[in-house]
């Protein structure tokens, strides 16, 4: 029964508070963040979404499942297989992403009560630190967000395997041993935070099962094996918020995580409390756990120390992201803080009066601070996500009532932008073909350390009026509760305008871009165009004699057979320059300088011809060089 000062009772009182004790913490987590479990996609969530459409072969499989990405990252359970398992059963459905999400954060609480019941031999203490788990508002991003999913499936594995290690010091018998092998293996899937488990594992053993000690080292192999293998897979990122700054901003850093560990991050939102309650609740709070961990040690008692070194050690891998500070990397350190806390509440249910009084106190006003915290943001997660899916649920539909026709939208706002157009949410969706309509980007702002060109996404108005002249495209308003079909306004707010000149840029792979093209480019394929020999593509000249041309493209494997290929580039049929391809079955760019005497003109014609044009048999076309952007700057 729950160790909570009530007398024991036989008969039904004991299965009523056995089930309480494992039903409460689910519960409690379910209440809380209910609002999670109706969330959508957004964000990164589409960049996995779209795993799908990359997967042609058993080798498109293999490297969606295993290649790291730009930084290294390996996480085939927690990203890869989740999304794409889920995604290929249940397109476009996001709760049993969110159900899934919710199931593992219950075994979770699970085994965080398990642990810490096993640590004091408190059911007190296994009672209430899933609780003071749950209601830490750092969870919020995970419980609402399905790309946060590695921060609870690591959660997961690394509690399994500690779980396994407890039950292996308890009985000594192997299986358990193999057993938290087994988690701690599969936890590098889940998340790189999983490396540190085997000092959690030798520091417990060290201090409260000495015999069991050299059975963690071989753990520390494998953690060291995969931290030289992401090291080697990652770039190099000597700037950016994902650069490495193991300096003196490490304290710091790791000051500033502690302090949101105690008190929500986003207070100053809530209207109620003022805006002290804060840093006092992390002074008070600071103040007692540390009382608490000295008074401990001082007799020799290290659990709550070593919950504290759980706290840090899950916290070491992040602290180094000096310029990447965020709220759900600590999603499994607050577990180590909310261990503590149980334990702490357990040690004063068992001492005076007043130990008592300040239990109750201390976690009142945790409590009383979280929870209204966690309550809103999983609120405001929400609905930012079901803005995100009005909108691509939207223009799912607008593309199914115009298949042939381009859409433009208006009224996309800086949260719709990031949350969705930025990420490729229609392109997740299996839909193309969508356009930002020109002035967009003044509503949308940019994000430090997201490197993202806005106007990339913007459809030109020379293109935009082209193409609704010819009938090509149509024109929705987004923001609202349904997309707003308004072509005909648009378009007579476009004729009214001034005459619109040519683009400076132009995306050859973009099909809006084809009244700029000459008639010898080959159909789009993969985002770029394949020439012949040669082919032009008109736009507008430069602003300045500072301007340069940029041209980027593809050089197919057969181009670069009998050597490196050239390319001579003429404007208005006067020879500009001429380039050497480097290799084949690479990407290429080149700049050019351009004449003085081309400033200012409303049309130029860029021609682009390669040395040669290779004939393959069986290709319908000759394999000339593809190109992407054409750009003036």
């Amino acid at each position: 029964m729950l160790a909570t000062g009530f007398p024991r009772k036989p008969g039904s009182w004991k299965h009523v508070s056995s089930a309480a004790y494992w039903l409460v913490p689910p519960l409690f987590c379910l209440a809380l963040y209910w609002d999670g479990l109706g969330a959508w996609f957004h964000h990164d969530d589409f960049a996995w979404l779209r795993l799908r459409s990359q997967i042609e072969s058993w080798s498109g499989l293999s490297n969606a499942l295993f290649a790291p990405s730009l930084h290294g990252t390996f996480r085939p359970l927690s990203e890869r297989a989740f999304f794409l398992v889920l995604g290929t059963l249940f397109p476009g459905d996001a709760l049993p992403f969110r159900m899934v999400v919710f199931l593992t954060q219950f075994a979770n609480l699970a085994l965080l009560s398990s642990i810490v019941w096993r640590l004091t031999r408190s059911q007190t203490a296994g009672f209430w630190a899933p609780l003071f788990w749950t209601a830490n508002s750092v969870l919020v991003t995970a419980m609402t967000w399905t790309s946060a999913y590695m921060q609870v499936s690591c959660a997961f594995f690394l509690l399994l395997a500690f779980h396994f290690l407890l039950r292996y010091a308890e009985t000594g018998r192997r299986r358990y041993c193999l057993l938290q092998w087994a988690a701690f293996l599969l936890g590098f899937g889940a998340m790189e935070t999983n490396v540190v488990y085997p000092v959690l594992a030798a520091g417990y053993t060290l201090l409260f099962a000495r015999r069991r000690f050299r059975s963690t080292l071989p753990l520390f192999v494998p953690a060291a094996l995969f931290g030289i293998l992401r090291v080697i897979a990652a770039q190099r990122q000597p700037t950016g918020m994902y650069a490495m700054h193991l300096d003196g901003a490490l304290p710091r850093t790791f000051w500033t995580y502690w302090q949101w560990s105690l008190a929500p991050m986003h207070l100053r939102d809530l209207k109620v409390p003022p805006q002290w309650a804060g840093p006092a609740v992390v002074a008070i709070l600071t103040v007692a756990l540390a009382g608490f961990v000295l008074r401990a040690a001082w007799r020799r008692q290290w659990l709550p120390l070593f919950f504290v070194l759980w706290f840090a050690v899950t916290l070491a891998p992040v602290l180094p992201l000096r310029d990447h500070l965020s709220g759900y990397y600590l999603t499994l350190p607050a577990s180590g803080l909310a261990m503590l806390a149980g334990c702490g509440v357990a040690s004063a249910w068992r001492g005076r009066a007043h130990w008592k009084a300040a239990a109750g106190f201390l976690a009142g006003i945790f409590f009383l601070l979280q929870l209204p915290a966690a309550h809103a943001s999983a609120r405001w997660w929400r609905d930012q996500s079901r803005a995100v899916r009005r909108l691509v649920i939207g223009v799912s539909r607008a593309r199914e009532l115009h298949p042939q026709q381009a859409i433009l939208l208006t009224g996309v706002n800086n949260d719709l932008f990031w949350g969705a157009v930025r990420e490729g949410a229609f392109s997740a969706m299996g839909v193309s073909g969508v356009y930002l309509a020109p002035g967009s980007e003044l509503n949308i702002q940019s994000q430090p350390g997201l490197d993202s060109n806005v106007s990339s996404f913007i459809a030109h108005p020379y293109l935009v009026a082209r193409a609704l002249e010819r009938g090509d495209m149509m024109v929705y308003q987004a923001g609202g509760s349904r997309l707003l079909n308004i072509t005909p306004v648009y378009q007579t707010i476009l004729r009214s305008s001034a005459v619109l000149e040519m683009p400076r840029r132009v995306d050859v792979g973009d099909p809006l871009s084809a009244p700029l093209l000459g008639p010898t480019w080959y159909p789009i394929h993969d985002g770029e165009r394949r020439m012949p020999k040669s082919a032009t593509v008109r736009m507008a000249g430069p602003h300045s004699p500072q301007e340069r041309l940029y041209i980027t493209g593809y050089c197919p494997p057969a181009q670069a057979h009998a050597g490196p290929p050239e390319m001579l580039v003429r404007v208005d049929a006067k020879p500009l320059a001429k380039v050497q391809i480097a290799r084949g079955d690479a990407a290429f760019g080149f700049v050019f300088g351009l004449p003085p005497e081309l400033t200012g003109r409303p049309s130029i014609e860029i021609t682009v011809e390669a040395s040669r044009a290779v004939k393959i048999p069986g290709e319908p076309r000759d394999p000339g060089l593809s190109f992407g952007v054409f750009e003036i700057r």
